[in-house]
């Protein structure tokens, strides 16, 4: 059974982790998985819940008022980029075959993780809704938002948020960094630059926890 590491940047959780957790545990199933969050600048109770689960997550505080807003958005892209490698270094440590890497606000469905790796694909992601007003998902094809998704296994430029990614593209020397997009898009475009696929799956829809009390499902079309 290829073993996965699952893991992603967490801030200020504690509203919606345990239900995050709740989703991981269930592939655990069909799947053999670590995980490793990395736990920054938090002023709530992420670090005790992720202890009570037994998950496993490192520390890097910066300590900077601008990382100390609990609001969406408020994070810098900079410093994600900058966590998210530090993910892809600890991932690079272990002798996982997989990297899972699964924003804490979204909530996979049951069996989710094996179907993505049944497609084999150097990088292949679910779909998630990205805002509650507008319809924006978490895949892009030239250069711009999809009116509309397919429903099934699809070719994309860019994704994020809640995708599988196969160890030789992390091997290759892919990397985070700052854009104005965020800084998945700079992944995914050094990614493809190097000759690796995306894909994503339509028929896998977790629920995105935008904010508590709004829970957004992907429009997809069948």
């Amino acid at each position: 059974m290829s073993l996965v590491l699952i893991g992603a940047p967490v801030r200020n959780r504690a509203w919606v982790l345990p239900r995050h957790i709740a989703g991981i545990i269930k592939q655990g199933n069909e799947v053999e998985f670590q995980t490793c969050y990395i736990v920054n600048d938090c002023k709530d109770q992420t670090e005790e819940i992720l202890q009570q689960q037994g998950f496993h997550y490192i520390k890097r505080d910066w300590g900077l008022s601008q990382t100390r807003s609990e609001k969406r958005g408020h994070y810098s892209y900079h410093h994600l980029a900058q966590l998210r490698n530090t993910l892809l270094e600890k991932f690079l440590a272990t002798d996982c075959e997989y990297l899972f890497s699964c924003d804490t606000d979204i909530i996979i469905p049951e069996g989710s993780l094996k179907k993505l790796m049944t497609h084999d694909k150097d990088i292949v992601s679910m779909v998630i809704r990205n805002h509650p007003t507008v319809m924006a998902h978490n895949v892009m094809k030239d250069f711009s938002h999809m009116p509309q998704i397919p429903y099934g296994l699809i070719s994309c430029q860019f994704t994020g948020a809640v995708y599988l990614i196969k160890r030789k593209v992390i091997e290759a020397g892919v990397r985070y960094a700052y854009h104005s997009w965020g800084e998945d898009a700079p992944f995914c475009l050094q990614a493809r630059q190097k000759g690796f696929q995306l894909f994503c799956d339509t028929t896998l829809q977790p629920i995105h926890a935008y904010a508590p009390g709004i829970d957004l499902v992907a429009k997809v079309t069948k």
